[in-house]
């Protein structure tokens, strides 16, 4: 750990983490690959402390990272062609600073992101059929990314009694306008805080806007009648009748469900069981 060499980066994928790491190796080597025990002598901290601040995947504490920063940058003899000692150390510092705070913020929403929203198949199915692509950069030249489906912020989480929320009765039935469908892209962009979750919402609420929303929505309702989600929270269904009633195609007529056992009619908004004439299959 002491050596003079290049210490071992740790795997990180792409995204500000990995940028800030990559820059701290790069200004150690254009330092001169000062030995770990030197650097940590010079500012003052511990080798461990200052070897885990280039192994480690965690972000490095705002202090820690700076101070091998600035002792680093008085190492440095060559700039670049026109730039002066103190022109490189002054915009080596700001640079430091940008990254760190991006690197510090993706590290939290990664945090608090945890595990990939757990949902039905129905709700899947659902913001799939809405926007087969990204949700925010819809339509895009880009070449194929792979897409998931996240979690928003719920600003009204705290204000809704936990036994009317479906995130309080069934994590895997979670309410789908706090869902969206985003490129691998569009996520880092979030985890660097260039995407509001303002931002997020309005794209989300613009799929109900989209030509064909009412007929996806409709088969959703038709899943959710089926059982396809355990838990059924009225406003998402009540929410949902509104997208489907404002399409005349949708709403009309009458349609059975389940062999004749169920007869739908989304106009009024009723459900009639019993035993009906069915022509269908499904």
């Amino acid at each position: 750990m002491g050596r003079l060499g290049v210490i071992e980066r740790p795997d990180l994928p792409s995204g500000a983490r990995r940028d800030l790491n990559q820059e701290l190796h790069l200004l150690h080597r254009r330092a001169g690959l000062p030995s770990v025990r030197e650097l940590a002598e010079a500012i003052g901290k511990s080798p461990s402390g200052v070897h885990n601040a280039f192994r480690l995947a965690k972000v490095p504490e705002q202090r820690l990272t700076m101070a091998i920063v600035d002792w680093l940058t008085l190492q440095v003899r060559d700039w670049g062609v026109g730039i002066s000692q103190a022109t490189g150390i002054e915009k080596a510092l700001r640079r430091f600073e940008r990254l760190w705070y991006q690197a510090k913020r993706e590290e939290e929403a990664l945090a608090a992101q945890g595990e990939p929203p757990r949902m039905s198949d129905a709700t899947r199915r659902l913001l799939f059929a809405l926007s087969p692509e990204c949700s925010m950069s819809h339509p895009t030249r880009q070449l194929p990314q792979p897409h998931d489906i996240v979690a928003l912020e719920d600003p009204a989480a705290g204000r809704t009694p936990a036994f009317l929320r479906k995130t309080g009765l069934r994590p895997e039935a979670p309410n789908p306008w706090h869902l969206i469908h985003l490129c691998r892209s569009c996520r880092r962009r979030r985890e660097a805080g260039e995407l509001t979750e303002a931002e997020l919402r309005a794209a989300r609420f613009a799929l109900d806007r989209r030509p064909g929303a009412a007929r996806h929505y409709a088969a959703y309702h038709d899943q959710v009648l089926l059982g396809a989600e355990e838990a059924i929270d009225m406003n998402v269904l009540g929410r949902v009748q509104v997208i489907i009633m404002a399409d005349p195609e949708v709403a009309a007529p009458p349609y059975t469900l389940n062999h004749g056992e169920l007869v739908v009619d989304r106009s009024r908004g009723s459900l009639d069981w019993g035993d009906h004439p069915c022509e269908d299959e499904h």
